[in-house]
């Protein structure tokens, strides 16, 4: 199995040469979305001396006024540090073939899912392309199918985070203002209109990126990638403490159930992905949630905050009041529906009042089952009564 992997630190490559893993990735933060490594030369210099083949990234997307700084980044790393450049930008593949002769890697994980466009890139690199790297959104039928038609060698993800959105605006520290002053900022994200939450997001000098709740596990399903013709298979465990768990992942006196075993010891969630079948519609399913959206002229607004025993608060979005005595349907993020009787009404002063209308939040007595972003509406029924 031609695994590979990245490294931040010695302690990393000591793992990774035990492990008989022949290739490592490494780079800096400049030229690297997720490394945090200010210099990156003593790191290749060890691997090096590992015996390592060395892969230099520079996968970041590039303004044209950032352009001149970073390539300066780049040419600063002596072209004798490392055996193969990996790139994604368009603009940097260009100057990678203009000003060094090393083979290239190129990562089409993204705006690449077609065979004519691959093929493409296949072409035009030419000689110097090494590998491809195929986007996780393929399945394995489409994986297989490309790895037949290419004339380079395939690298897939079989272990590692899934990127869901990425934009080189600092959309994390961009409210804040300058009541902050971090090189990475980490968060977690929810949909507002599904209960659907936890999604990691991650702020540094090169925008705000945004992970799905779960990391891809495809090392229980190595058979069937083999059978894709895929050649080389990437872990990306720079999340994790240490790298400890490669040494059980490669292990070549693995048994049965094995992967099942590192599965277990792997410290977040998982799932297969688009492996089996792509779905990304239904991710997207889930972040548009049609249980929360306005469905007939009774709709009056949604709850924005519950307070258990005590209220719940609603923002009135259309021209319907609430009213004391008015019988209210609720429906949750769910799917789930509840009717309730108002016999508290108050105002967001949480003064007493007879009715509140558009635009207010009005404050009723609390219902178990209601969560925010479910949905109000006038109860049609007790209105046809």
């Amino acid at each position: 199995m031609n695994y590979l992997t990245y490294a931040q630190s010695i302690h990393d490559l000591s793992i990774i040469r035990a492990s008989g893993i022949k290739e490592v990735i490494i780079s800096n933060k400049y030229l690297s979305r997720f490394s945090k490594l200010e210099c990156c030369r003593e790191l290749m210099l060890a691997a090096r001396k590992l015996n390592l083949t060395v892969i230099l990234e520079w996968d970041i997307l590039i303004v044209e006024s950032d352009f001149a700084g970073i390539s300066e980044r780049f040419n600063a790393i002596s072209s004798e540090l490392y055996d193969v450049i990996r790139v994604q930008d368009v603009g940097v593949l260009e100057y990678i073939l203009e000003t060094t002769s090393k083979p290239i890697q190129f990562v089409a994980q993204t705006g690449n899912h077609n065979l004519i466009g691959l093929q493409k890139w296949v072409s035009y690199i030419g000689t110097r392309l090494e590998r491809i790297i195929l986007s996780l959104e393929l399945n394995k039928d489409a994986i297989k199918n490309y790895c037949q038609q290419l004339s380079c060698p395939v690298e897939v993800l079989v272990v590692g985070p899934i990127l869901l959105f990425y934009s080189p605006r600092k959309l994390l520290s961009a409210p804040l203002l300058e009541s902050i002053n971090q090189e990475v900022i980490e968060a977690m994200g929810e949909s507002e209109e599904s209960p659907h939450k936890g999604f990691p997001i991650l702020e540094n000098r090169h925008g705000t990126f945004m992970f799905h709740i779960k990391d891809l596990f495809l090392l229980d399903k190595l058979d069937e990638l083999m059978q894709t013709g895929a050649q080389y298979y990437r872990l990306d465990l720079r999340h994790q403490e240490d790298l400890n768990l490669i040494t059980d992942i490669v292990n070549p006196r693995a048994k049965e159930n094995h992967f099942a075993q590192v599965k277990q010891a792997y410290k977040r969630d998982v799932i297969r992905g688009y492996f089996h079948i792509n779905k990304s519609d239904v991710l997207f399913k889930k972040l548009k949630n049609s249980r929360v959206q306005r469905k007939d002229e009774h709709y009056i607004g949604e709850v924005i905050e519950t307070k258990k025993s005590d209220y719940m608060a609603i923002w009135i979005r259309t021209n319907q009041t609430i009213k004391l005595d008015d019988e209210l349907k609720f429906i949750n993020p769910e799917g789930k529906q509840f009717i309730c009787k108002v016999y508290m009404l108050k105002n967001s002063s949480y003064e007493s009042v007879e009715s509140c209308g558009r635009g207010q939040l009005a404050l009723i007595n609390y219902m178990g089952g209601v969560w925010p972003k479910s949905q109000v509406y006038i109860n049609s029924e007790s209105l046809e009564e």
